[in-house]
């Protein structure tokens, strides 16, 4: 009788375990898949995403957050994922157009983008901004639209010179004006004063008036200022470490009032319809709604 070759015997059962093994690392990969997917339809505190910028959106009602991973929407106490061609853009910030709700513009880590059908539809708005290295720019942290003339927008960039930039034809072409020390936490244009555009930084909020192709810096607070909103009305509010100030000549401050039951606010915005109406999204994702410039709030119910 021959005598059988010593070595590993696979036998009909180790093919069993082994199909068993990849069929239940397919169920658990799927379902852990399913649960990433489904973590980032809805925002939460427990989501992976991270928040950076939120406004009213183009109906001037609903509320959008811009997120590392797009847009979400506010709809029955809930931040629903939203313009999904978005859903992989890490989106910095938001401008929507008053006079034409359906002109929309988003920009963020590599990209700036248009839409004039309210977002169906993208096209790059990137001409005289540096974006030769791509995908990382044009690094946009920041958008502001001159309330009084929605074809003018400021790009506020992440580098550290030479990042503001202007467009005054509604995207068409950018020129470099300034630099505004990097660290910038937000930046808006001051519909009462031509040319002139307002920062949040670390040392206070700093006014910055455009010259040609330089920016005039002139300091309004010493408190760290960790974001600014230009009424359409003249008026400006702040974000500081002691609470939201309120001022119609960006002389004499007063307190806004809002109990956010402990929650840290993400920052503060208005209609660009109505300066009475303001929203306050916090670190939970709550919302905090006002139709009467700030004296009275509720939780949103949008």
């Amino acid at each position: 009788m021959p005598k059988k070759k010593k070595g590993l015997s696979l036998g009909v059962g180790f093919y069993l375990a082994l199909s068993l093994v990849v069929i239940v690392g397919f169920i658990f990969w799927g379902e852990s898949r399913e649960d990433r997917t489904a973590n980032l339809d809805l925002l939460t505190p427990q989501s992976t995403t991270h928040p950076h910028i939120f406004s009213f959106a183009d109906d001037d009602t609903t509320i959008w957050m811009g997120t590392h991973n797009g847009i979400y929407e506010f709809i029955d106490q809930k931040w629903q994922r939203t313009r999904k061609e978005l859903m992989t853009s890490d989106v910095m910030a938001i401008e929507t157009n008053p006079n034409n709700p359906m002109n929309i513009f988003v920009a963020g880590h590599g990209f700036v983008k248009r839409s004039n059908d309210g977002g169906e539809t993208w096209e790059t708005a990137e001409n005289g901004l540096p974006n030769k290295a791509k995908p990382n720019e044009p690094d946009v942290h920041y958008l502001a639209m001159d309330p009084r003339n929605s074809s003018r927008l400021i790009a506020l960039l992440a580098s550290a010179d030479n990042n503001v930039y202007q467009t005054k034809d509604g995207g068409k072409q950018w020129n470099k004006i300034g630099s505004i020390p990097q660290g910038a936490y937000s930046i808006s244009i001051l519909p009462s004063a031509k040319e002139t555009i307002l920062a949040a930084t670390e040392s206070g909020l700093v006014r910055y008036n455009v010259k040609g192709r330089d920016l005039e810096q002139i300091q309004i607070t010493n408190e760290p200022a960790y974001g600014v909103l230009s009424l359409f009305d003249g008026g400006t509010i702040i974000m500081t470490e002691s609470g939201f100030l309120k001022s119609t000549d960006l002389e004499i401050w007063s307190d806004l009032d809002v109990d956010l039951n402990g929650e840290m606010p993400l920052g503060i915005k208005s209609s660009k319809q109505d300066p009475n109406r303001l929203i306050i999204v916090t670190d939970q994702y709550s919302v905090y709604e006002s139709n009467d410039g700030g004296e009275n709030w509720s939780l949103g119910e949008s």
